[in-house]
């Protein structure tokens, strides 16, 4: 993709941060993940308008917004602090050259759009960086650039609409994020062998190794496959994350790995399962900024071949491991302690699965199922498709609402090897259409 960029330039807030907020605390969540960038493009279809006047209209907003989001425009100071000093973040214009947005979503690469992320410009201490593209053909792509240390998904998506709200509307429309994570989740000693040091990735990471695509569950087969997932036809119908992360489950598990003889090899697969904070635990709320997830990793054994009749087991253990959660001493007494419990875990299992040689499979499963990006309206209109770059990791599905609401992308990072296995699948692709056009996401 021939992109040209235009011009690089900082964004500081409209008004600078009152003095008693010029030091924002990490919570314990926090301080043990890495910096590391959450990226998410938005697209935005063919329209009538001025680049340059939209380009003053998203400065302006941006800067508005950096009132709200101060924490966003500072730096990482230690392992404890943000320094809110008004630093800014960057903002690049890009012009993309003899490439339509349909030819860039028709089918969707985002592992060959890297010049559409504002990578190159954004490695450092920046907590968020901006790339707003133009196409020849009139649409736009916004690049939203956060990092992993002072946001979540979730954090992003409401960065994205107070943004988004303040362009079209004004402040006085805006929600009102939260930054008040450590206040229920205080800060401790950091522990070095849980600060996920090595998993840190360099966002201009060459991703000639692996491939990221995007399947497409439809209403109708998520159906079948809550029906599938379920033990007893009266019982009730499992969630679409639970169906559809059992499902692919399967898949991985009976993937396997490749021998030298060409014959796959049964393998142990562990799933590491999200669970979202907010709405569990007391002091929590939807806009609350910070990293309010957390994931476990969850064993089953399996082996080929693919067999969905164990799609209720595999729910249930889903199932067994998110109630834990909810009542265990992380939500009953907002224990950070079971934060490090939790992280020592994963860690675990991600060494051993490191170590093993492909006997192991760890796969990272996030869902963003619920999460309104497609609200994101700048003043021309809701996106006409959102999607993520997963990184650099291997092995990792993210979920990801469609614009109907009732369909799933599932956007999932392999190996070139693993995923050429993976998607000749029949059992695959009974349930799971590559996406070949994500412009018709009606």
């Amino acid at each position: 993709m021939d992109v040209e960029i235009v011009s690089v330039e900082v964004i500081k807030p409209s008004q600078p941060t009152p003095t008693k907020l010029k030091t924002h605390q990490f919570s314990i969540i926090d301080q043990h993940i890495p910096h590391a960038y959450l990226p998410v493009p938005f697209f935005y279809v063919s329209l009538l308008h001025d680049p340059s006047q939209t380009l003053t209209l998203l400065k302006s907003s941006l800067s508005e917004a950096l009132i709200l989001f101060y924490p966003l425009a500072g730096r990482i100071k230690d392992e404890y602090h943000i320094d809110c000093s008004d630093n800014g973040v960057k903002f690049v214009h890009a012009r993309v050259r003899r490439h339509s947005l349909s030819q860039a979503l028709c089918p969707p690469r985002l592992d060959q759009m890297s010049r559409l992320f504002p990578t190159e410009q954004t490695v450092g201490q920046e907590l968020l960086g901006v790339q707003v593209s133009f196409f020849e053909c009139g649409g736009i792509a916004i690049v939203v650039y956060l990092s992993h240390k002072i946001a979540d998904a979730r954090g992003l998506c409401t960065f994205a609409l107070g943004w988004a709200s303040i362009t079209k509307c004004g402040s006085a429309s805006v929600l009102r994020p939260r930054f008040d994570l450590a206040s229920v989740f205080p800060p401790i000693e950091v522990i070095p062998s849980l600060s996920f040091g090595e998993l840190t990735e360099d966002p201009s990471t060459d991703h000639d190794k692996s491939v990221i695509k995007v399947f497409r569950f439809e209403a109708s087969k998520i159906a079948e496959l809550k029906a599938k997932a379920k033990a007893n036809a009266n019982d009730k119908d499992p969630s679409r994350m639970m169906a559809v992360t059992a499902f692919l489950w399967s898949i991985f598990a009976a993937m396997g790995r490749r021998g030298h003889n060409g014959n796959n090899h049964p393998r142990q697969c562990i799933l590491s399962v999200p669970v979202n904070l907010r709405g569990r635990v007391p002091g929590l709320h939807e806009h609350t900024m910070g990293n309010a997830v957390v994931s476990t990793p969850l064993t089953v054994p399996m082996a080929p071949p693919i067999d969905l009749t164990e799609m209720p087991q595999l729910v249930k253990a889903i199932q067994d491991l998110v109630r834990r959660v909810d009542e265990g001493a992380l939500v009953k007494r907002r224990d950070g302690g079971e934060v490090l419990k939790m992280m020592e875990a994963y860690l675990e299992c991600y060494n051993k699965a490191s170590a093993s040689e492909g006997e192991l499979g760890l796969y990272d499963v996030t869902s963003w199922l619920r999460f309104p990006f497609y609200e994101a309206d700048f003043g021309w209109g809701k996106p006409a498709w959102v999607g993520v770059r997963n990184g650099s990791f291997n092995n990792v599905v993210t979920y990801f609402d469609t614009k109907s609401g009732d369909e799933i992308d599932a956007f999932i990072t392999m190996s070139k090897e693993d995923m050429a296995q993976f998607e000749s699948m029949p059992e695959l692709l009974e349930f799971a259409t590559p996406l070949h056009n994500a412009l018709d996401s009606s």
